[in-house]
């Protein structure tokens, strides 16, 4: 498979993420790979996912493909292994972001003649208020992850899935640094990274209208956490005793601001506190 556009470079920049407590309880998640420059001139690379999607777990997995040359090896991954102590959570404890440093483990494997392959989002995606300005306050979203665990066994690729913004990109849904987004999130989404993917020759706002000109690059919207629920009753035959509940997805997904991501990365990077 070649990777050349934007949008094929997408389907590499996930990590399946899966865990497993002492009890043996397993999990999994979405991670996805974020590069930052560092105050030493280079690149650091962070995997992002959700609190949550880690916390409690002995031991956390995150499966990448791997690399024939400079193209993705389809159907065969490499594994790094760490642990949930070793992410490293944003400090104000209703963000549901955790990043965990990767690149030197990624490099070990490359040196031992087993890469990987993938692609990284640069926090220079990251929307920025002002970068929102020239789109509507609701635009079609595209995230990417592995609903509830779901994946081509085959070639290990993601699934890719679209909705559209349901609050307003460019204010805090209560308050906090949050959207919701209209769209099917499921269990094993959570990490999942949301993207702005501006149509070719698409008007923006203004009406203006660019044709034949370079594509203008995917904008990192923030990262998928939670979604809401409602309760349903169960209908039964025996009258006796409360009505049961079950709980049904309403499509309405939390997604945490980019600006959030990017600031944590930031500290974590200045900071020196990366996990090896």
């Amino acid at each position: 498979m070649e990777v050349q556009s934007l949008t094929e470079q997408l389907l590499f920049i996930t990590v399946r993420i899966t865990t497993l407590t002492e009890d043996g309880r397993a999990g999994s998640g979405t991670g996805f790979l974020l590069s930052e420059d560092d105050p030493q001139g280079g690149t650091s690379l962070l995997v992002v996912t959700n609190k949550h999607v880690v916390a409690g777990a002995a031991t956390v997995r995150m499966h990448f493909l791997a690399a024939a040359g400079d193209s993705p090896e389809l159907g065969q991954e490499r594994v790094l292994v760490s642990k949930s102590q070793q992410f490293v959570g944003h400090p104000d404890p209703e963000i549901d972001i955790a990043m965990i440093g990767v690149g030197g483990a990624l490099d070990k494997l490359a040196e031992t003649g087993m890469p990987a392959f993938f692609r990284s989002v640069s926090t220079s995606m990251c929307a920025t208020s002002e970068a929102l300005r020239d789109f509507e306050p609701i635009e079609p979203v595209t995230f990417i992850g592995y609903p509830n665990g779901l994946y081509d066994s085959t070639s290990l690729l993601p699934i890719v899935r679209q909705g559209h913004a349901a609050t307003a990109m460019d204010v805090d849904y209560e308050g906090k640094p949050t959207f919701l987004i209209d769209a099917s999130v499921f269990p094993g989404s959570s990490g999942s990274p949301v993207f702005l993917v501006p149509r070719p020759s698409a008007p923006d706002k203004y009406g203006n209208v660019t044709i034949g000109g370079p594509a203008r690059p995917p904008l990192l919207l923030g990262v998928v956490a939670a979604v809401h629920q409602r309760q349903v009753p169960v209908l039964q035959t025996n009258a006796s005793g409360g009505v049961p509940f079950v709980y049904d997805l309403i499509d309405l997904g939390v997604v945490y601001k980019a600006r959030s991501i990017h600031a944590l990365a930031s500290q974590l990077i200045s900071g020196g506190v990366l996990a090896p």
